[in-house]
């Protein structure tokens, strides 16, 4: 039994990979695509039961595709998107649709809180600055709005979680998704008094029992066993949200140390060894393992997710075909002068906004110097760039030493987009071997909790290859050092233009009428 399995339930994509215990080498990958739904505009919504039919898929296909009896799978740990809701009702079954992280609805309550001082008192008890798409946020919300739906609810956890109830039978969070629930960042506990302020108290008890990160839940049932291909009786760790399995899966556990995930939202954590609360009122603060913290400076309006759209909307007219080369649209970006005619987006496209290194829920995604010169190769390259800018607020926010940095994602795959970043930085980015650094961290645990290795720094330092190390290019760095005053200050001169445009969408949202 040398064999574990990493799964990462993400926003868009699910993942499951198959590692080797012994030195962390990946044997196979499957992927599913997550289908979410927007019934509403700013809203995203999944199907629990459909997602959960992906990871099984994905589980199967993974260790098929690995040649591996499942009998030799020692342990599966998983790792999902942090934020938003998942409930069930007093069946055990969903409560109703799985609110995801990305979800809206709640902007213009979240707004109400911060004129009445609650989103202050939030982020000093939690140190995180709430988005719409946060559990509180929305079972707030749907207790005005929605009570039926509230009314069922009997369970909150978040997605990972649901994921090992299916696998288990077994009903737990662990604490990394505690810290965005919020919780008291400090004790590293649940906190009544930020359920208070929700004006939601009832549903502290509601709230799954909380396990340390890299726990045992529970063993596979037969149920579980026949859907996913894994064995009955394969033992399932807590796993962890997706920052800070991202961040394990890097081996970034000591102070100091970073990863930046160009994922579906831009990720840049920093893991320190007491609660950093600075600055006041932007980014997330979460718990690791080994009584650590994970500092996160995140761009949550859209890292991969933004290239993704430029891609959809221009990619398929522009190179005639309905399968997107990439390989070819890098090379052609590549060709493209830097900051290509004076070309600059911000990537938030999400419906989140920005987090970091201000919160600006309301903020949207801009084109900025657009003209009939503008192809879509420039687009790409414009999308990389604003990203990399990004990536500067982000950790130029941080009053902490910032020693390493790994960069890993989606979007890292991209050799460009690497040197933007190292470039625009103007230091050395470390590359780690395996791409689904989230699905390798949850490995890890599982690989801890199943008696491979005695400390997880020991699992680190066995299955996380570094491949290579992305030095900046001085002439890349010189340019983007006298281009990023501009992307600055255009993002401060947007600030009050996203609320006016949030006041005049919510305007146009037609009435649903009373029960």
């Amino acid at each position: 039994m040398s064999y574990v399995i990493g799964i990462d339930k993400g926003t868009t994509t699910t993942k499951a990979a198959v590692f080797d215990a012994r030195d962390g080498r990946v044997l196979a990958t499957a992927r599913r695509a997550t289908k979410s739904f927007r019934p509403n505009p700013d809203w995203h919504e999944e199907d629990m039961n459909g997602t959960y039919d992906g990871v099984a898929a994905s589980i199967r296909e993974a260790i098929a595709n690995a040649g591996i009896d499942a009998r030799d799978v020692a342990a599966v740990g998983v790792s999902g998107h942090m934020g938003g809701l998942w409930a069930l009702d007093e069946h055990g079954q969903p409560a109703g649709p799985a609110i995801a992280w990305p979800d809206a609805r709640a902007a213009g309550m979240l707004e109400r809180w911060k004129e009445e001082g609650k989103v202050d008192r939030l982020f000093a008890i939690s140190g995180n600055a709430p988005i719409p798409g946060l559990s509180l946020v929305l079972l707030s919300w749907l207790k005005d709005n929605d009570p039926a739906f509230y009314g069922r609810i009997r369970t909150v956890f978040l997605a990972k979680d649901y994921v090992n109830y299916r696998l288990t039978g077994v009903i737990a969070t662990d604490e990394s998704d505690l810290s965005l629930f919020p919780c008291d960042i400090r004790n590293r506990r649940p906190s009544a008094e930020l359920f208070a302020i929700a004006g939601i108290p009832e549903m502290q008890e509601k709230l799954a029992p909380v396990l340390q990160i890299g726990e045992t839940v529970g063993r596979v049932t037969a149920q579980a066993a026949a859907e996913t291909g894994l064995a009955e009786g394969t033992l399932v760790v807590t796993g962890a949200g997706d920052a800070v399995a991202a961040a394990i899966g890097v081996g970034a556990l000591e102070a100091g140390q970073a990863v930046t995930v160009i994922g579906t939202s831009f990720m840049n954590n920093l893991t320190v060894d007491e609660p950093l609360l600075e600055p006041a009122g932007v980014g997330f603060l979460f718990l690791m393992p080994d009584g650590r913290w994970q500092r996160l400076m995140s761009n949550t309006g859209g890292g991969s997710l933004c290239l993704d759209w430029i891609l959809q909307a221009y990619g398929a007219k522009a190179y005639g075909t309905s399968e997107i080369d990439f390989a070819r649209v890098e090379s052609e970006a590549r060709a493209v002068p830097v900051l290509s005619n004076g070309l600059m987006i911000h990537p938030y496209f999400n419906t989140s906004g920005m987090s970091a290194p201000r919160y600006e829920p309301l903020a949207r995604g801009s084109i900025f110097g657009l003209d009939l010169a503008t192809t879509p190769a420039a687009m790409v390259r414009a999308v990389m760039e604003g990203v990399a800018f990004s990536m500067i607020d982000c950790y130029g926010a941080l009053d902490a030493p910032v020693e390493t940095i790994c960069i890993t994602g989606g979007g890292a795959r991209s050799a460009l987009w690497r040197e933007i970043c190292a470039a625009a930085m103007n230091r050395p980015l470390s590359v780690p071997e395996a791409e689904e650094t989230g699905a390798l961290g949850v490995a890890l645990l599982a690989a801890h909790a199943a008696g491979f290795y005695r400390t997880l720094p020991e699992a680190a330092r066995a299955m996380v290859r570094i491949v290579d190390t992305v030095k900046p290019d001085p002439c890349l760095t010189e340019r983007y050092a006298k281009a990023y005053p501009l992307f600055r200050d255009l993002g401060g001169d947007l600030a009050p233009l996203w609320k006016l445009r949030a006041q005049l969408v919510e305007r146009s949202q037609p009435k649903k009428d009373a029960p």
